[in-house]
């Protein structure tokens, strides 16, 4: 549940819009998805669960997500880029359910790689320290834990 919560702050505090990934064509209008109490991602005020394409900016670090959602789960490709523009994150979903992915530090050099389903998950902070680590098995998050920028008063 408070992952939940956490989510929908996230979403509902960024600068959320649809477009295209990389942001090569200009972006659609404003959306804002929230989480509701059945798990699921609706687009605030439908009655329906999203099916969409979501591209969003992290306000005071730029980094772009593209995710996308299929009845209100994720599915399909989850891409993240740090501000520079250097990949971050690529992962595979499926219902819901991580089936692989990759991420990468600042640098470059690989940070971590999950496999169907099953593995860690860890994504950096611009400065190579570790920001967020998850653990996946049989593709659904049993742990997470967030680590704050060094020398921030919170979570990034």
């Amino acid at each position: 549940m408070k992952h939940a919560v956490i989510i929908l702050i996230t979403i509902l505090t960024l600068g959320v819009s649809c477009g295209t990934p990389g942001g090569r064509q200009p972006a659609g209008p404003l959306i804002q998805l929230e989480q509701r109490s059945d798990g699921l991602t609706y687009k605030k005020g439908d009655p329906g669960p999203y099916t969409g394409q979501l591209t969003m900016t992290v306000t005071g670090t730029n980094e772009k997500y593209v995710t996308h959602f299929q009845d209100g789960v994720r599915h399909g490709l989850l891409a993240v880029w740090y501000a520079n523009g250097k990949h971050k994150a690529n992962a595979e979903f499926n219902r819901g359910k991580l089936v692989s992915g990759i991420t990468w530090k600042p640098d470059g050099t690989e940070g971590s790689r999950v496999m169907n389903g099953m593995g860690t998950f860890l994504m950096f902070h611009p400065d190579g320290s570790k920001a967020r680590e998850s653990v996946y098995k049989h593709g659904v998050r049993v742990r997470r834990t967030d680590f704050p920028l060094a020398g921030s008063n919170k979570d990034q």
